[in-house]
């Protein structure tokens, strides 16, 4: 019997079921430590409470408007990020003019925290979804561009000489041979950036105060240490919400590239 190098022996329920194990786990230990007083710190919360706390955020109207409205900012704010990012790094990855054009912006903007331009947008703009989900975007661009330019780089020499030679203009190799075969390494950077920008979406809403979002719930939640299992339940339920994005954008992946998992083993 052979054994392929780099394959994954794992399948997808396995994957879950170990997943589930560690998680469950994790808890039980964190449980068994802070009940037998092993240890004890103010501010931590049992996994059992935070648990059924959880679960009574689910069934709480209010606090599904605010994740509602998290999903919402995050999906507009990759929505325009994938937009520029997939033009912009298409046409620094198809043209070195461009390329050397906006190498020294990429470079200069790619460092600062995108989190920082919050509060500048929302005095601009002033409070709402819009300077958060612009805010969003500034983090969610880099892997997007980055896999686009890299991706309409790594397009078969063949193809594009067969364009040339079939005497396609330059705008048609580009949208017509080069875009499409980068579009794989474009999905895996809006699935990167997914995760990002949920991260910055709670983070901005928790940095300006506008009470709207899980940032926002959980800030006005945190201004009462009574609330703190509350504090601890809505964020448990944002890190699932973000299990949840990069499972349905992973399969979305598979769904429209499904050559690219036989590269991957």
């Amino acid at each position: 019997m052979t054994v392929k190098l780099g394959a994954d022996p794992l399948n997808t329920r396995d994957r879950v079921l170990l997943g589930c194990l560690g998680l469950v786990g994790t808890a039980f230990l964190g449980e068994v430590l802070l009940r037998t007083g092993v240890v004890s710190a103010v501010g931590l919360a049992l996994p059992s409470v935070v648990l059924a706390e959880a679960g009574g955020l689910l069934a709480d109207d209010g606090f599904l408007e605010a994740v509602g409205f998290t999903v919402r900012e995050l999906a507009l704010g990759l929505g325009m990020a994938t937009v520029v990012g997939t033009l912009l790094g298409g046409l620094m990855g198809a043209s070195r003019t461009a390329s050397v054009m906006f190498e020294l912006p990429v470079e200069i903007l790619r460092p600062l925290p995108s989190i920082a331009v919050g509060p500048v947008l929302v005095l601009l703009l002033g409070s709402g979804m819009l300077p958060n989900a612009i805010t969003v975007s500034v983090a969610c661009l880099w892997p997007i561009l980055f896999n686009a330019m890299y991706g309409v780089q790594a397009v078969d020499k063949t193809a594009v000489q067969t364009a040339k030679t079939l005497r396609l203009s330059p705008w048609t190799i580009a949208t017509r041979v080069k875009l499409p075969a980068a579009l794989p390494f474009v999905f895996t950077g809006v699935r990167v950036s997914a995760s990002i920008g949920l991260i910055v979406a709670v983070s901005v809403e928790l940095l300006i105060g506008s009470g709207a979002g899980i940032g926002g719930f959980i800030l006005l939640a945190s201004t009462s240490g009574s609330n703190l299992d509350v504090v601890y339940a809505a964020t448990l339920i944002g890190g699932i919400l973000g299990v949840l994005i990069s499972l349905v954008l992973g399969g979305l992946e598979r769904l429209a590239f499904p050559w690219k998992a036989g590269l991957a083993q």
